[in-house]
């Protein structure tokens, strides 16, 4: 039976099958053009589309379960699947995890359309794991012998919170120190945006901030100078920084790196920590390790 792995991340929904999504979800009755259409009890929700739900709690995010509709009916064909989520580790430590299990075990026979196709999809089991912690066991097996008897620092930067956990060598891996932090891609696209607003009047939205992260701003006709946009982002970037010389063992531990936000970060950060290493596949890094931990919790 096939386990799927589900990050429902704030920028973007993500599994373990190569599927992304940016998390957008809007409701409409005009579906021309739209590529992912989802239709679930008598409601049509357009997904990669609207706005961002900046929600920090994933247990109270209202397009939840549109947006699992979409994860597992891209990525799998097989009507009985196996599934596991995350949630940031201090979220995963109360009771967000409990009210995880139970939305998902509320809902365990999906039916719905997907690009007016109609799906029948039953969960027959389900777990939530912590995100960061995941991404170790996405690691290559080469990879994770290497590190076998190693504390490594996971510093995973996404769209709400930055995580950080040390994870602690041996033959079952702990987690020793944790820290989610209110920083994210979002939370930086949204001081961006007010900062372009404010200096030039503009009404742009927060969507507009990537787009001005990687080309520019043009006003009038006239290319802006963006300076201020670094200082944006050093100001975010040092707050990550001083939890982890603070509170985690940085000169002697491996920092593995993962997120969206980890990548654009990681010169930054290598500057700073020449341990610092970016995970391969590191957009997909959680929800593959997801899986991973599904399969070895559902062994057959």
């Amino acid at each position: 039976m096939e386990t799927i792995g589900t990050d429902f991340g704030s920028c973007n929904l993500k599994t373990s099958e190569g599927i992304i999504i940016p998390s957008k979800v809007k409701k409409c009755t005009n579906f021309f053009g739209t590529e992912y259409l989802v239709e679930l009890e008598e409601e049509s929700y357009i997904i990669g589309e609207g706005e961002y739900d900046t929600i920090l709690d994933k247990t109270k995010k209202e397009n939840f379960l549109p947006m699992l509709c979409a994860a597992l009916g891209m990525s799998t064909k097989e009507q009985v699947v196996r599934v596991v989520a995350g949630l940031p580790i201090n979220q995963y430590k109360s009771k967000a995890k409990e009210k995880l299990e139970q939305i998902i075990q509320d809902n365990r026979m999906l039916n719905f359309k997907l690009n007016g196709i109609e799906r029948h999809i039953i969960i027959e089991n389900f777990a939530v794991t912590a995100e960061g912690i995941a991404t170790y066991y996405s690691l290559p097996v080469e990879q994770r012998k290497e590190l076998k008897d190693k504390d490594i620092i996971l510093l995973d930067i996404g769209g709400r919170t930055s995580d950080i956990a040390l994870i602690k060598a041996g033959k079952k891996r702990t987690i020793g120190e944790s820290t989610s932090l209110e920083i994210g891609m979002i939370n930086i696209y949204k001081d961006i945006i007010n900062e372009v607003n404010s200096r030039y009047t503009l009404g742009l939205d927060i969507e507009d901030a990537e787009y001005i992260l990687k080309h520019g701003l043009e006003v009038d006709g006239i290319k802006q100078e963006t300076r201020f946009i670094k200082d944006i982002l050093l100001n975010n970037i040092k707050k990550v920084f001083k939890e982890l010389n603070v509170c985690y063992p940085v000169r002697t531990s491996p920092i593995l790196v993962t997120g969206g936000g980890g990548e654009a970060f990681f010169k930054a950060i290598y500057r700073r920590y020449p341990t610092a290493k970016m995970v391969d596949n590191h957009m997909f890094s959680n929800a593959i390790g997801y899986k991973k931990v599904g399969e070895k919790l559902w062994r057959d």
